[in-house]
C-alpha cells in the first residue's frame, strides 16, 4: 500500500476517474489538453528522478517541446517523426550551449520520447473514426461499411479498462497463487502467476467489449495483448527506473498512489501498439 493509505486513494480514485473518463469521453482538444497535462507533470516527475541521479536536464525546454509533440498528435501524427528530428537538434544544441554534458542532451530527448511521444498516441485511439481492416474491404461498396458508431471514444475506454482489469487481475492473482518471482531485483512483490493473471484479464475485458459490439474483433484482440502483455513491461520498466533512483514513488503529488508517471506507466507502454496498429491495419473514410 503506497503512503497515504486507503482513505487517500479512494479520495483520490473519487475525482480522478470521472475526470479522466469525461475529458476522454468528449474527446477532441478536452482529450489532447487531458493527455498534455498528464504528459507535462508524469515528464517532469521523470526529469526530477533524473536528478537523483546526478543528471541536469533542460527541464523547461525538455518539457516544452513535449508540449509541441502532443499537440502534432492531435494536429497531424504524420509530421511526428520530423518534430522529433527537430526537437532533438534544438535540445542538443541548447543543452550542449548552456554547457551541459552529452548526457543531460540525452535524458532531456530521452524524457521527450519516453513520456510525451508514448503518451500523446493516446489520442490517435480517440480520434479513431473507425474502419474494416484492409483486408475485408473489397467488395464494399459502401462507407457505413466502414464506420463504427463511436469507434475512438469504446476503443479508448477498452483500452484504459483492459489496463485497470490486468492490473487488479495480476494483483489478486499474485496474492492468491503467487509463488515465482517475475522480476526479483526490479519489484520483488511480482509474481509469473500474477503476470499470467494479468496477461488474461486484460484480454477477457477487451473480448466482452468485442462482444458488446463497442470494438472491431481484431482491434479487441489487439488491445488485450497490448495491455495484459506491454502494459505490465511498462510497469516493470517504471519500477526500474524507481529502484535506480531509491525512490518509492515518482512524486507524491497523488496521496496513497504517487506520482502521475506512476499512475500511467502502463498506458505509455499500451497506447503506442493499438495506435500503431489502427494506424496501419484500418482503411480511412
Amino acid at each position: 500500500m503506497k503512503k497515504g493509505g486507503l482513505g487517500s486513494r479512494l479520495i483520490v480514485a473519487a475525482w480522478g476517474i470521472p475526470l479522466l473518463l469525461g475529458l476522454t469521453w468528449l474527446g477532441g482538444w478536452w482529450t489532447a489538453l487531458l493527455i498534455a497535462a498528464i504528459s507535462f507533470v508524469a515528464q517532469k516527475e521523470y526529469y526530477m528522478l533524473q536528478r537523483n541521479l546526478n543528471r541536469n536536464p533542460f527541464i523547461v525546454l525538455g518539457l516544452g517541446c513535449g508540449v509541441i509533440v502532443v499537440i502534432t498528435w492531435m494536429t497531424d501524427y504524420n509530421l511526428i517523426h520530423w518534430i522529433l528530428i527537430a526537437t532533438f537538434l534544438i535540445v542538443a544544441v541548447k543543452t550542449l550551449h548552456k554547457g551541459k554534458s552529452h548526457q543531460d542532451v540525452l535524458v532531456t530527448f530521452g524524457g521527450i520520447c519516453y513520456i510525451p511521444l508514448l503518451l500523446g498516441s493516446f489520442i490517435v485511439i480517440r480520434g479513431w473514426s473507425g474502419g474494416e481492416p484492409f483486408w475485408m474491404v473489397e467488395g464494399c461498396v459502401r462507407q457505413e461499411c466502414l464506420t463504427y458508431p463511436d469507434a475512438g471514444r469504446w476503443l479508448a475506454f477498452c483500452v484504459l479498462g483492459s489496463i485497470w482489469v490486468g492490473d487488479t487481475a495480476a494483483y489478486a492473482g499474485g496474492r492468491m497463487m503467487g509463488k515465482h518471482k517475475l522480476a526479483p531485483t526490479i519489484s520483488p512483490n511480482k509474481t509469473i502467476e500474477g503476470f499470467i493473471f494479468g496477461f488474461f484479464g486484460a484480454i477477457l475485458f477487451s473480448m466482452i467489449w468485442w462482444r458488446l459490439g463497442l470494438v472491431r474483433f481484431d482491434v479487441g484482440l489487439v488491445v488485450g495483448i497490448a495491455a495484459g502483455l506491454f502494459g505490465q513491461i511498462g510497469d516493470l520498466f517504471e519500477s526500474a527506473l524507481k529502484r535506480e533512483c531509491g525512490v518509492k514513488d515518482s512524486s507524491n503529488l497523488l496521496p496513497g498512489h504517487g506520482g502521475l508517471l506512476d499512475r500511467f506507466d502502463s498506458l505509455l507502454f499500451t497506447a503506442p501498439i493499438v495506435a500503431i496498429y489502427i494506424i496501419i491495419f484500418s482503411v480511412k473514410v
